[in-house]
C-alpha cells in the first residue's frame, strides 16, 4: 500500500531528490580515493553467483534499523515496524512487514508485494525517519569530501536540479521530512542563474 499521506509536491520533491542521491550514492561507490559507503560503514552484499541483479549496500542502524541501498531505490527497515521501500523514480512508499525486510533484494522485481500497514502513520513516520538518515550521510558526506566533490558528482549528471547547492542538499532532505511529517519547514537554498 503506498502511503497515501503524502502530497503530490512532496512526492515530486522527494522523487527528484531520491533520484539525485541515488546518482550521488552511485558515484561516491566509484570514487577514485575509495568508495564512500563503505567508509560510512555500509556493507556490501552481491547477489549470488548466477543470480542477475544490482549490488546491495546495507547499513546497521541502532536499535536493530537498517538502511538498504541499490541503484533502483532504497530501503529503511526496523525490527519492530517493518519498512518502506522508496523506489529511486517513484517516491510512493511501499510498507514492508519486518519478516519481508530480511530477505535479500537484488532487483526491483523481488520487492515483496505491499501490505496494509498496521496503521496508515507507520510508513510515514518510516519514511520520515528513512529521509533524515539520508540528510545525515548527506551531510557525513560534504564534512568528509568537501562541496567541491559533490559539485564535481553532479556535474556529471543528467538530472533536473541542478540548481540544488551540494550543501543545501542535507537541509533539502530535511525539509521533506518536515513537510511529509506535517511541520512546518524553510525552503532549501537555490543556486542562482
Amino acid at each position: 500500500m503506498a502511503v497515501s499521506a503524502i502530497s503530490g509536491a512532496s512526492q515530486r520533491q522527494g522523487q527528484e531528490l531520491l533520484d539525485r542521491q541515488c546518482w550521488n550514492w552511485g558515484r561516491d561507490i566509484v570514487r577514485s580515493e575509495g568508495n564512500l559507503l563503505l567508509e560510512a560503514g555500509f556493507l556490501k552484499r552481491r547477489p549470488p553467483e548466477g543470480e542477475a541483479g544490482s549490488s546491495c549496500y546495507m547499513l546497521a542502524l541502532p536499535g536493530g534499523d537498517s538502511l538498504m541501498l541499490w541503484g533502483f531505490g532504497l530501503l529503511y527497515g526496523t525490527a519492530r515496524k517493518g519498512g518502506v521501500y522508496l523506489n529511486r523514480y517513484q517516491f510512493l512508499p511501499v510498507w514492508l512487514p519486518s519478516q519481508t525486510v530480511q530477505e535479500p533484494i537484488w532487483n526491483p522485481d523481488t520487492i515483496p508485494t505491499a501490505q496494509t500497514p498496521p496503521s496508515p502513520r507507520v510508513p510515514v513516520d518510516l519514511t520520515v525517519a528513512a529521509i533524515r538518515r539520508i540528510a545525515d550521510y548527506e551531510e557525513w558526506a560534504l564534512a568528509r569530501c568537501g562541496p567541491e566533490y559533490r559539485r564535481a558528482v553532479l556535474s556529471q549528471w543528467k538530472g533536473r536540479s541542478k540548481r540544488l547547492e551540494p550543501q543545501a542538499l542535507p537541509q533539502a532532505w530535511r525539509a521533506l521530512a518536515d513537510a511529509i511529517d506535517g511541520q512546518p519547514h524553510p525552503e532549501p537554498v537555490e543556486k542562482s542563474n
